[in-house]
């Protein structure tokens, strides 16, 4: 099978193009009066929201700049709106606006609070380093931009505002200049920016696609590879202990950084199933540790969204007499008390980081909460301590997603309890069904 890979950059993945509709309000709102910019501020931030949340789905982008800035535009009409009520009129729109951009882009990138969608994006389409093997440099672009406005913002806020404490009134001159042109033209110099940038990354992208596309080729025996595969990834556990190799780094994936990571990563032909990859991942085990039947359970698998391509992640249990089938790799049994001095020291490969946070997550909220989000213990705030003892007997699903919602939505959360609350007067009940849908 022949297919050729799209390199060109789309309009729907320059994701500062979500401040259009703040550019558009600060450039009319010198000639409008304060009732229409109040009015058209909550409208336009109504109808962005939506369509940002739409755009995710139809065109497969994110959408959460556009979320963030229809939110803001929300909240700062909403807060115009009130000091319009007793009579304050000169007061700019930009005052409430960046202030409501800075606390929402700072909690999303600083205290890692997202909306559902973005979670959701993450189970269907993987973290940020399995993107990177997927070829979707989205998600890390995403919050390269977040960071960029949040600055941005952050300087909007303070020049605004010690300019209105200074006395610069909205009509003068200079008002119409720093409280509506100068974030008019810094959201388009971040627009202008971000187009630069992605054309410089695509051709950094296509240029180690050329220089590792004979490597594949060689490697698989299949001239297909280079954009039909999946990638098999296997931690092994025995011991209660984690079998690390020492990885300098993927000669495919672009950027793919090194570390100590998991001694089982191979390339292998497309799989079109969750029951082929499983397949596919116990014949490897066959094929490298001679064990007939592996205890293997899977993690979770991401499939890119515009080609061909997915990576499955899976945690093999192994018995004390197969573990010298480990020595030959290059590596050795970590306990989990080393592993936690590598991850905090960034000693990890980025990619077994990333799946080792989200194995970590799952085990210690399943051992702290029911799937419905209610305690096991009766001491509030109360979490056992992350071990590997007896893990192999965890009656869990490791890739059911309803583990991950309980951990952000539990007894020990108040966004739960108020939702429980209003469950309880709908008369509705949570299960791990619905649970990710929220």
């Amino acid at each position: 099978m022949e297919k050729k890979k799209s390199n060109k950059i789309s309009w729907s993945t320059i994701y500062s193009l979500g401040l259009v509709p703040a550019i558009l309000v600060w450039g009319l709102a010198p000639s409008l009066k304060e009732n229409v910019i109040v009015l058209t501020s909550i409208i336009a931030g109504i109808i962005w929201t939506i369509f940002s949340r739409l755009y995710i789905h139809f065109f497969k982008g994110c959408g959460i700049i556009g979320w963030i800035t229809g939110w803001s535009m929300i909240f700062g009409g909403i807060t115009k709106a009130f000091l319009l009520l007793f009579g304050y009129y000169n007061i700019p729109i930009v005052l409430f606006w960046a202030p409501c951009m800075v606390v929402i882009l700072y909690l999303f990138e600083h205290r890692n609070i997202h909306p559902p969608f973005c979670y959701q994006c993450i189970l269907k389409r993987g973290g940020i380093r399995e993107r990177h093997l997927l070829g979707d440099f989205s998600r890390y672009e995403t919050h390269y931009i977040v960071r960029l406005i949040l600055i941005g913002s952050i300087l909007v806020t303070m020049l605004s505002w010690i300019l209105f404490a200074f006395g610069v009134e909205r009509q003068s001159r200079a008002g119409n200049y720093f409280y509506f042109y100068f974030p008019l033209g810094l959201s388009i110099a971040i627009i202008i920016f971000e187009i630069i940038r992605r054309l410089l990354i695509q051709q950094l992208i296509e240029s180690h696609e050329k220089k590792c596309k004979r490597y594949i080729n060689d490697k698989t025996n299949n001239p297909d590879m280079d954009y039909f595969f999946t990638v098999i990834r296997i931690m092994v556990i025995g011991q209660e202990k984690i079998y690390l190799i020492e990885n300098k780094g993927d000669e495919i994936e672009f950027n793919s950084g090194k570390g100590f990571d998991i001694p089982i990563h191979r390339y292998t032909d497309y799989c079109t199933t969750q029951e082929e990859e499983e397949q596919k991942a116990r014949q490897i085990i066959r094929e490298e540790l001679q064990i007939e039947k592996p205890d293997l359970r899977h993690i979770s698998s991401a499939i890119a969204e515009d080609s061909w391509r997915r990576v499955g992640h899976y945690v093999l249990f192994i018995s004390d007499k197969d573990q010298n089938k480990l020595n030959r790799y290059n590596g050795r049994w970590y306990t989990l008390e080393e592993i936690t001095r590598l991850f905090h020291s960034n000693r990890l490969y980025p990619l077994f980081k990333e799946i080792y946070a989200r194995f970590y997550t799952i085990v210690n909220t399943a051992r702290t909460y029911y799937s419905n989000g209610k305690r096991r213990y009766p001491i509030r705030g109360y979490k056992p301590s992350f071990t590997l003892h007896r893990i192999d007997l965890l009656d869990i699903e490791l890739d059911d997603p309803v583990w991950l919602y309980v951990s952000r939505h539990n007894d020990d959360r108040l966004l739960y309890r108020i939702d429980k609350w209003i469950r309880k007067i709908l008369g509705k009940k949570c299960s791990s069904s619905n649970c990710c849908d929220a």
